[in-house]
């Protein structure tokens, strides 16, 4: 089973359904890329240059320029491609998920959207994995033992300070233990030993 991906820089407040009727009239009427209802933009050209260029067996098809060096993008590439519309690339399930990983972080890198005919979603990827930064940049229970590490270190400053002999011992002991056992529970959770 085969399924495309089309990748586009402008319109981008689409919503899944406004993206499956443009996509799906633009197709209907032929699908030529120049004659495409998006926006033209050298993202769209860099795109299709560095896919076509890091996956060569990619069935990929765009108004942009084909490059036909097999030297690096770098030496041979003007500055800017020319500005481009859309990139259709043809996917099929048993295509590797590194290459797939590819084509997202390619729409990443250019900040395109992506649209998906196999189950008709839409997708940024530059917001995406900026929302999933967000989401996962405290780990969980990280502001938790912060504070407990904190309180702790408070509770065995202020017993020492007031110096009453059994009471600010244990108020000491309890504090440190708090702040032990939160930096060990926080170094666990970030990958520590």
């Amino acid at each position: 089973m085969t399924f495309h991906l089309y990748a586009w820089k402008s319109p981008r407040d689409l919503d899944a359904d406004g993206a499956a009727a443009l996509v799906d009239s633009w197709t209907d009427a032929g699908g030529d890329p120049a004659a495409s209802p998006f926006e033209p933009s050298t993202d769209v050209g860099w795109f299709y240059r560095e896919l076509t260029k890091d996956e060569p067996e990619l069935d990929a098809t765009s108004d942009a320029l084909p490059i036909t060096s097999k030297a690096p993008l770098w030496l041979t590439a003007p500055p800017d491609p020319a500005p481009a519309r859309v990139v259709r690339i043809t996917v099929s399930v048993t295509t590797p998920r590194d290459v797939v990983d590819s084509i997202f972080g390619l729409g990443a890198k250019y900040d395109l959207v992506l649209y998906d005919t196999r189950n008709r979603s839409l997708h940024l990827p530059l917001e995406e994995m900026a929302a999933y930064a967000s989401a996962t940049f405290w780990p969980a229970g990280a502001i938790q033992a912060a504070v407990a590490g904190g309180a702790g270190l408070v509770i065995a400053a202020v017993a020492w300070v007031i110096g009453i002999p059994v009471l600010s011992g244990v108020a000491i002991f309890i504090g440190l233990f708090l702040f032990v056992g939160a930096t060990t529970r926080s170094s666990t959770r970030a990958g520590g030993p």
